[in-house]
């Protein structure tokens, strides 16, 4: 400021100004400012520019440049209102459909140019550590000093470790928005809180087993797996509500669109509870014992069971058996993941043996996997991050792969981080959504470790808002009651939901109900089925109408079949007529009548043989007979 005063001069003497008689005086004085191309003289002689060094060009831009007035960042023509609004008389209400026509079009725009830098924020760099390959620098060993020494000091507050000594092994589970951590440990410590504002919410010791902890639609409300039921509790810690069918858990996962609580125990039932209701869905007999790991499909909503034969099995609450069962390891599965990334979509999976291989299955074919390697330590938990990010976790430390099904899938991939707990092994490992953040619990506590790259930047506020308020959430939580998901909308083919059966010939509901599908004939009612070809069902039908139209010209009724007392062949004729009215070509129903005619026509031939009717050959050629 000093230095503009200084370039600027001197400042002009005051002028006098002498009021006339007669008019009143007024303190204010209209002065002549400088234009941009007029001059201010000096004392030395010489002129100034005042445009030459003012910040007036960088603060005020003309009308006609403003970015209302444009169609993009760029200088192209102004937004124009349809041609159609001219032909309205009233101009106020012209001139209102105007305005919202502009705005509409404008932000149109915006959100193309929105969309589009989105778009190439995705599919460029992603973000991660970069290291010079050429000097022999490798990214696996860059320690957690180094990371928090270069990033800026709010990602350097968000590292932190929790000690508690003697109370065993920890489970962590995340919010969906990532804000609130619930811990629980094997001996009854439990804790929730809002970990980036250091709010502890609840904080109790239940003096028994835990073995896992999980948080429902919000955080006012989380489900622990004790030692014998499952207990749900509020925000406080205080009690609500004990699941006595739940027996033994030992895993848990909840369905956040269905608000359906998965859990599995000892006895290896895999049992639905809805939350919002109160009601026991169902509960399905894996058959297969004691599971060893857990994880659901975010996409799908498909349950994976990890068992200790060797097997994986993936569920549903609408069959009793497994929609894939596949031998995927030696020994027990003891860990599994879903790729919840957008690129993904689901379709990555991979699990974890006690033979110490980590494989990758790719959805679209089971029978064959994606890459599998040899790990050194012995694998306790795997987890994926937003981006696709696979963190192995065992003992002594956590090991973190990046684009696993990208590149040579033949060699054992380089791991990109590498996150070393001497003389401890990882019971729980669960990537903080959007953030780069990778929390480990063990047998001292819990662990929050540095992961650059390993979150996903854009969120949408809709689903899952980092920000949220007091009010929004309330909203949230009414909204998803409105818009839950029925449970038989589960299923393993996402791309199924909303396409038209080809069987019932291509058409809705609303069509055939507009045709008067029901007041039509059976014949007409298979014909639109697209079941008139079958022959099995064209006969019955004619004979159906061959009987209606002789009962009606002849006056009678069909009599009513009587039930054959027992020993009298009655289990067959009543297999036969359950069976005379199915519209379907049944290989058993076929073989029944074949078996029955054959019976027949033997028992025709003894009986004319008997009465004489028939000769019996007895010579040579009676064999051919």
């Amino acid at each position: 400021m000093d230095a503009l005063l200084a370039s600027a001069g001197p400042l002009p003497p005051k002028k006098h100004h002498h009021h006339q008689k007669g008019k009143p005086s007024s303190n204010y004085v209209k002065k002549s400012q400088p234009t941009s191309h007029q001059t201010i003289p000096r004392a030395d002689g010489t002129s100034i520019d005042p445009s030459l060094h003012s910040i007036l060009s960088s603060t005020r831009v003309p009308t006609s440049f403003h970015q209302s007035n444009l169609a993009s960042g760029s200088g192209s023509t102004p937004i124009k209102p349809d041609a159609s609004l001219n032909r309205i008389q009233d101009k106020k209400l012209k001139s209102k459909l105007t305005r919202q026509d502009i705005v509409q079009k404008q932000n149109k725009i915006d959100r193309h140019d929105v969309n589009e830098w989105l778009n190439k924020a995705i599919s460029g760099d992603k973000g991660g550590i970069e290291v010079d390959e050429e000097l022999g620098e490798r990214t696996w060993r860059v320690k957690q000093k180094e990371i928090s020494d270069s990033v800026g000091m709010s990602s350097r507050g968000k590292k932190f470790d929790l000690k508690f000594e003697g109370m065993g092994s920890y489970k962590v589970d995340y919010t969906r928005n990532g804000r609130h951590l619930a811990i629980a440990s094997s001996k009854g410590h439990i804790a929730t809180f809002d970990w980036q504002a250091g709010k502890l919410h609840s904080e109790i010791q239940l003096k028994e087993s835990i073995r896992d902890i999980k948080f429902l639609h919000s955080e006012d409300f989380y489900a622990v797996a004790q030692k014998k039921y499952v207990f749900i509790y509020d925000q406080n810690g205080v009690e609500l509500h004990k699941l006595k069918q739940h027996i033994d858990p030992t895993h848990m996962e909840f369905l956040p669109y269905h608000y359906l609580l998965a859990t599995v125990g000892h006895a290896g039932y895999l049992k639905y509870h809805d939350t919002s209701t109160g009601v026991m869905l169902t509960q399905i007999p894996s058959h297969l014992g004691s599971p060893h790991s857990m994880a659901q499909n975010p996409h799908s909503a498909i349950i994976h069971l990890g068992h200790a034969n060797g097997t994986m099995t993936l569920w549903s609450p609408n069959m009793t058996t497994p929609h894939v069962k596949l031998l995927a390891h030696r020994g027990p599965v003891n860990g599994i993941a879903v790729d919840p990334s957008e690129s993904s979509a689901g379709r990555y999976v991979a699990t974890s043996g006690m033979d110490g291989v980590v494989k990758l299955w790719d959805g679209r074919m089971w029978g064959k996997e994606v890459r599998s390697w040899h790990v050194r330590n012995q694998v306790t938990n795997l987890g994926y991050s937003g981006m696709g990010m696979l963190s192995v976790g065992g003992k002594s430390g956590v090991t973190v792969y990046r684009n696993l099904h990208e590149g040579n899938t033949q060699h054992t991939p380089t791991p990109y981080l590498t996150l070393p707990l001497p003389s401890l092994t990882a019971s729980s490992v669960k990537f903080c959504p959007f953030d780069d953040l990778l929390c480990v619990g063990h047998e001292k506590g819990i662990s929050s470790l540095l992961v650059p790259g390993s979150g996903e930047p854009n969120f949408d506020s809709g689903e899952a808002d980092i920000y949220e308020t007091y009010s929004r959430r309330r909203e949230r939580d009414v909204r998803g009651l409105l818009e839950k998901i029925k449970p038989e909308l589960i299923t393993l083919d996402t791309d199924f939901l909303g396409h038209i059966n080809e069987s019932r010939g291509g058409e809705t509901f609303e069509e055939r109900n507009s045709r008067s599908y029901r007041q039509l004939g059976r014949l007409e009612r298979l014909r639109m089925d697209g079941k008139a070809d079958e022959p099995q069902a064209l006969e019955e039908e004619e004979e159906d109408e061959d009987g209606e139209g002789q009962g009606e010209k002849g006056g009678e009724t069909t009599e009513k079949v009587k039930r054959k007392m027992k020993g009298k062949g009655g289990s067959t004729s009543r297999y036969l007529r359950k069976k005379q009215k199915k519209n379907i070509v049944d290989n058993s129903l076929l073989a029944m009548k074949a078996k029955v005619a054959a019976q027949k026509k033997a028992e025709d031939t003894r009986r004319k043989i008997a009465s004489g009717e028939i000769v019996r050959e007895t010579g040579a050629l009676a064999r051919f007979g």
